[in-house]
């Protein structure tokens, strides 16, 4: 039995799971690979806690931004491996150093299939694992049950990830003084199970894939993807603009997100966090000829939302460039910071045609939709690298 039966009202975030206490809920995942709470009949008590703690169908408090910033780190190498500006990673780091424990999100990869998954930890070295951009959806159910252990031990904890994933960690821990929250600015959310069947469709004959980055910056800024594959036990890695992998593409058009990515309440100005970072895109245009930056670095936005936020900028505004910028600025690039994602009659298409015939079907459909300009664009990739 669902928790939900409109899977419109569901962000998949799995706080459901952490007040059942008989165990009756697990997230599973429906044929177009999204997950979703059921329960267990024989198991449920029918004490509504389920439906009580839900934060995604909950009244809750959403501040403006008090400060905002363009903003790149110091450190070279923490913004080599960073999808723009650093800026999770440089606060992450600081934060460890002064006795906390830090959840973001991670992707491995086992016998060529991806993961994604939220982890907790202490240790300087893991925030590596959590740095660079995973288009798709990360599964903190598991997070949650560590946080909870956490708080009972009154740890200080800074969790990053989504809006609907920070608003069902702060549901999870009250008004615990604690924790600390950093969303980004979040454009909807694939299935890890859609991800995966991609990646087969790129795998070569007799490989693995062992590793993808959706942003890459070995060729310069911008939406570029490296793959890399193990054959022979030796590494090949490939880099592929955005607009010649079909997943990729369908993702920046919002046409493989879960359902309630369309209604997302989060999708405007006022945020649920502390703090929220994304991309400032359209950055050079606002800034260029008033103030020297160097526009061939990925800068972040950072848009400070409390005191709690505020507290975390402090404490690294030492290891960044910033500078004060415009609410009205950094949204005139993220869309998302206005309306939640544009449906589209395509999705329907695009996701019936995935749990009908599989992703070949899908990467066909692809191919063919895009003709000789696809194979063109191919050439044009294999001879410059672009």
């Amino acid at each position: 039995m669902k928790v939900f039966n409109d899977n419109g009202k569901c962000c998949g975030c799995g706080l459901c799971t952490t007040v059942c206490k008989k165990n009756a809920i697990v997230m599973k995942s429906d044929n177009k690979g999204f997950i979703y709470p059921e329960i267990d009949e024989k198991l449920c008590i029918e004490c509504g806690m389920c439906m009580k703690i839900c934060s995604y169908n909950s009244e809750e408090i959403f501040n403006k931004p008090i400060e905002c910033y363009a903003a790149l780190t110091k450190n070279k190498e923490v913004l080599s491996k960073s999808a723009s500006g650093g800026i999770f990673a440089t606060i992450a780091y600081q934060f460890i150093k002064s006795g906390g424990w830090v959840c973001g999100s991670v992707m491995e990869f086992k016998d060529g299939i991806a993961t994604c998954h939220h982890t907790v930890s202490n240790k300087l070295n893991d925030i590596k694992k959590m740095q660079g951009s995973k288009y798709v959806q990360s599964d903190i159910t598991e997070a949650l049950f560590e946080i909870k252990k956490l708080i009972s031990q009154k740890e200080k904890i800074l969790f990053c990830g989504t809006p609907c994933q920070v608003s069902a960690v702060r549901k999870l821990a009250m008004d615990y003084e604690e924790l600390y929250t950093i969303d980004i600015i979040c454009h909807g959310v694939p299935s890890v199970n859609l991800y995966n069947e991609f990646l087969k469709c790129k795998t070569s004959k007799n490989a693995e894939i062992c590793g993808f980055l959706f942003r890459d910056k070995s060729k310069g800024k911008g939406y570029k993807a490296k793959i890399s594959e193990e054959k022979n036990n030796k590494i090949k890695e490939r880099i592929y603009p955005a607009h010649l992998l079909s997943y990729y593409h369908y993702f920046l058009r919002s046409l493989i997100d879960r359902e309630n990515c369309y209604t997302c309440k989060y999708a405007k100005e006022t945020r649920c966090s502390d703090m929220t970072i994304g991309d400032y895109w359209g950055i050079q245009k606002i800034f260029e000829g008033k103030i020297k930056m160097d526009f061939d670095q990925s800068w972040s936005c950072v848009m400070v939302n409390d005191k709690k936020g505020k507290r975390l900028l402090k404490e690294t505004e030492s290891e960044f460039n910033l500078i004060r910028t415009k609410l009205d600025d950094i949204k005139q690039g993220n869309a998302q910071l206005n309306r939640p994602t544009q449906r589209s009659k395509e999705r329907e298409e695009i996701l019936n045609l995935f749990e009908n015939k599989g992703y070949q079907a899908v990467e066909k459909d692809f191919k063919r939709k895009l003709g000789l300009k696809y194979y063109g664009l191919l050439l044009r990739n294999y001879i410059y690298g672009r």
